[in-house]
């Protein structure tokens, strides 16, 4: 009895003190914020979990209570300024370090890849050997293949018109980003634009494994557990995550076949293959093993195969929706490619140049927001000053800082009628001013490598398809057919959840369009 109660004692001993040493003892209890938050996660597990998905909302929230900066955590700190993105988020070329907060990117079980790799300076080893492969003069060589594409693309548009088919934009954009990103990963055809159906098999799975990372970062043990069961197992507890470790198995198959000399597509391309190609890079021989290398492919495939389609299906939305924008972009189009005929010959760089494309990209880019959560940084080295007016707060060094660009991107003050999608905001000039708040691929050392692809499947696939296409409001005189939405609203564009990625009205089905002569 005597020892139940003492270990009874000391439990409530030790609890106390806990309270008492984040509320007070911790070295950042001077930030500000709700109390509860800085007692425990379960606060932040309450908004992630309960409620689906609202924390970042909730911190945009806290933060017009407590000022720009808050603490959302025991350990971590949130930051709302625009203009301390780039302070936080910064260059290796600054002589500032950045590590990644362990407890987030160990979330979603890809911990040997790029974008999960915590320390600085071991991400910096491995960017460097995938670096050259997303350049700008690397994917301009890759125009071919995202041009072969585009093509397939329009023609299986063409095969819509006047059937009544409903065409279902997200399966049929993610079918053209992953049949692309495939075949530079692996020299590998999927083929999912030829499907009938554009088979989003890939695109759901890594959907789940993307957005899964909001529980799997209160619960990790979970991603374990599934990855030891057997698929049949598995996919009676969970369809969907086993889905997703089911894709990861492959494509851990597709790296040791590449490994054995069994992958030998590189040899009919000739374009370079990512992970034939890294495999004679300077990396040491043991950041090239089979786990690791497949780590760095899972978050490529899946990243590459969902981020731009979303832009592509946005930008689809809005100009159906909005015929004076669709104007714009089909008159600057038309001025370009004069003949239709001409469509899929005019080299990137002249696309790049084409301002009211650029802005309609742009538009897309910050309306997507590239993820939707706040991205936490650590300096390992120095403490980080952060100045609210005349105040000074000082922040040790390890201390997770996190921003989020959904918060900035609908900074009224940079963004006015930051949810109307409009071109408009980033011509006459005012681009310079406002191009700094577009983080939709961050910044500094951790930027996102697909930056240059993304782009390059956007200046190729937008031109084409908007040259020859239109809406009942807005047709060419040579336009192929016209798009009409279908059963799609405002909801399922706009963000109402987060889950890493953003996420629509629950039970949207994306964007759909009927095709019409």
């Amino acid at each position: 009895m005597g020892l139940v109660l003492f270990t009874s004692l000391g439990l409530l001993a030790y609890t106390l003190y806990g309270i008492v040493h984040r509320l007070y003892l911790s070295p950042i209890a001077h930030i500000p914020g709700p109390k509860l938050a800085a007692l425990t996660r379960l606060y932040e597990a309450y908004y992630d979990l309960y409620l689906g998905g609202k924390y970042t909302f909730k911190i945009i929230e806290l933060h017009e209570q407590y000022g720009p900066i808050i603490r959302i955590s025991p350990w971590e700190i949130h930051i709302s300024d625009p203009d301390f993105y780039h302070t936080l988020y910064a260059s290796s070329a600054s002589g500032h370090r950045r590590d990644k907060y362990e407890w987030f990117s160990k979330s979603f079980g890809l911990d040997y890849s790029v974008f999960g790799t915590a320390g600085h300076d071991l991400h910096k080893m491995r960017r460097a050997a995938l670096s050259p492969y997303f350049s700008m003069a690397s994917v301009r060589r890759l125009q071919p293949v995202i041009q072969e594409r585009v093509d397939l693309l329009l023609e299986r548009l063409k095969g819509f018109r006047g059937t009544g088919e409903v065409l279902m934009a997200s399966w049929a954009f993610s079918a053209l980003t992953n049949d692309v990103v495939m075949m530079y990963c692996f020299g590998r055809r999927d083929k999912r634009l030829e499907a009938e159906d554009f088979d989003p098999s890939y695109r759901d799975a890594s959907f789940f494994g993307s957005t899964a990372g909001s529980f799997l970062k209160h619960a990790p043990w979970v991603n374990d557990l599934m990855k030891s069961l057997p698929n049949s197992i598995a996919e009676l507890l969970h369809p969907a995550m086993a889905s997703f470790v089911a894709q990861k198995r492959a494509v851990l198959a597709q790296i040791q076949a590449i490994q054995a000399g069994v992958n030998n597509a590189h040899e009919d391309h000739s374009h370079p293959t990512i992970f034939h190609s890294i495999l004679s890079s300077k990396l040491p021989e043991h950041e090239k093993r089979d786990i690791r290398l497949s780590d760095d492919a899972h978050v490529l495939t899946m990243a590459g195969t969902l981020t731009t389609a979303w832009v592509f299906e946005v930008v689809m939305f809005w100009l159906i929706r909005q015929p004076e924008t669709l104007r714009k972009l089909k008159d600057e189009l038309t001025t370009a490619i004069p003949d239709i005929s001409m469509i899929g010959t005019i080299p990137l760089p002249v696309l790049e140049q084409l301002p009211y494309l650029n802005a309609v990209m742009k538009e897309g880019f910050r309306l997507t927001y590239g993820v939707s959560c706040r991205l936490a940084r650590l300096d390992p080295d120095n403490e980080i000053v952060f100045m609210d007016g005349d105040k000074k707060y000082v922040i040790p060094p390890n201390t997770p800082i996190g921003m989020t660009g959904v918060q900035i991107h609908h900074n009224q003050s940079i963004f006015p009628n930051s949810r109307l999608f409009s071109p408009e905001r980033w011509l006459d000039g005012k681009n310079k001013a406002i191009d700094k708040y577009m983080v939709s691929f961050t910044a500094g050392s951790r930027q996102c490598m697909g930056i240059n692809l993304a782009h390059a499947e956007l200046y190729l696939g937008l031109s084409a398809i908007w040259r020859q296409w239109g809406s009942k409001e807005c047709r060419g005189k040579d336009d192929v057919g016209v798009f009409e939405l279908w059963e799609t609203g405002l909801r399922d564009v706009e963000i109402e959840s987060d889950a890493f990625l953003p996420i629509q009205q629950p039970g949207t089905k994306g964007i759909r369009v009927k095709a019409f002569m």
